[in-house]
């Protein structure tokens, strides 16, 4: 295996012995082929990936990633790992006053210093925090999007909701918060175009003044934005899901205690219930015949406190919970590992990043980011010979070493 790691997609460029403290990308880049080109990755696959996930694996936060935007962004001469917290607040709290970026965006009695404290050690923030960083560090809109994206793990700008619409047009025209707030009153006023039936607004991103006020009009006239992110991502969620219950009411077909009763199962039959037992087949289930609380996993951090539970499932199909990129990678990870399953392990894993990558981008939802945990796991599965098999027993796993004993 170990001629090949050269061929894993992630910074195909780096010299790897130069990697620096601050480049969390090439880090876990670096870390991901030393751990499966290990000997006993091959024999001891789930063992493996478990001990580097809870032993060796950084856990990058919210607040590392502001850190290092503002290092970069600073052009700070001291060692990454020498610059102390009081010089990012500083920078921050001098940029929020030039920039006159209120606090928050809600009312609060914290004082800006405390809060800035509180985001350079968060693990994540509320989404409306990122907005309000962008306004106070003058972020570019490239850089907003890739904080949703790849440090919040949602979706990018939702050109569904008008207020950011607006934070777009302000963050691409380098417009400040008050301009913002201007605007968002200004929304209040439009009079809505009104929708035909069956007319869709198919605007642009609204880069001139015109340009934003006519979106707005569309949006207050109830007109249906076709790159709504919400919208993309459930029906992509949708037609995973309906790939996936394919898949397990086929598994059930040849499973003989399945077929008792000459039941014959189809997609119809299969159930949230269902797909959790398949997905989630190594996570305990307790007395009441619920999974067991995601808090009893040591690698609850790592995984984001999310599992795909039949709750989940049947939340997001209710339209309760929102589509996230956890809720795809899990499906196409199941659906490839399945598919493909006789495959080379690298053809597998190539396959899945194509799919997955194209999914992702049409949902606005960003590349594949190797310093999630989460995805760094369902990567390192794919490079196994039994990937679901794998999957289960490490979320097993991580239930066992909980209940041990502590000394």
């Amino acid at each position: 295996m170990k001629n090949r790691m050269q061929d894993l997609d992630f910074e195909q460029a780096v010299t790897f012995d130069t990697v620096k403290d601050f480049e969390f990308t090439r880090k876990a880049a670096q870390r991901f082929r030393q751990v499966v080109s290990l000997d006993s990755f091959e024999d001891e696959d789930a063992d493996v990936i478990f001990h580097y996930l809870y032993k060796e694996m950084e856990l990058v936060s919210f607040g590392d990633h502001l850190k290092r935007y503002i290092y970069e962004r600073s052009e700070l001469e001291e060692p990454y790992s020498e610059v102390t917290q009081d010089i990012y607040r500083d920078i921050v709290l001098e940029s929020f006053r030039e920039t006159c970026t209120p606090k928050s965006m809600s009312p609060t009695s914290t004082k800006l210093s405390s809060l800035v404290n509180n985001w350079l050690v968060q693990a994540s923030v509320k989404r409306e925090t990122v907005f309000l960083l962008g306004f106070g560090l003058r972020m570019s809109v490239e850089d907003v999007s890739d904080f949703l994206t790849r440090v919040l793990r949602e979706q990018d700008f939702d050109f569904h909701n008008p207020e950011e619409v607006i934070y777009w047009y302000c963050y691409y025209n380098h417009l400040g918060y008050a301009e913002a707030e201007a605007l968002k009153e200004q929304y209040q006023k439009i009079v809505p175009l009104k929708k035909k039936d069956g007319e869709v607004f198919t605007g642009k991103n609204p880069e001139t003044r015109e340009e934003l006020f006519l979106m707005l009009s569309f949006l207050k006239g109830g007109y249906e934005d076709p790159r709504s992110e919400k919208s993309r991502a459930f029906q992509e969620f949708i037609r995973l899901y309906d790939h996936s219950r394919q898949i397990v009411a086929a598994m059930y077909q040849h499973d003989e205690e399945e077929k008792r009763n000459d039941r014959v199962w189809t997609a119809e039959n299969i159930t949230p219930s269902d797909m959790e037992k398949v997905i989630c087949s190594g996570i305990p289930i307790n007395s009441m015949g619920n999974l067991k609380k995601m808090s009893a996993s040591i690698l609850s951090r790592h995984f984001s406190q999310k599992r795909f539970s039949r709750q989940r499932i049947t939340n997001i199909l209710n339209h309760k919970f929102p589509v996230e990129r956890f809720d795809l990678i899990t499906l196409e990870f199941f659906i490839i590992s399945q598919e493909l399953s006789e495959e080379d392990p690298f053809n597998r894993y190539h396959t899945f990043l194509q799919e997955i990558q194209k999914i992702l981008e049409r949902c606005g939802m960003g590349e594949i980011y190797i310093v999630n945990p989460y995805e760094c796991f369902v990567l390192m599965c794919l490079l196994t010979d039994c990937p679901l098999a794998v999957f289960s027993e490490i979320w097993e796993m991580s239930y066992e070493e909980a209940e041990e004993p502590q000394d």
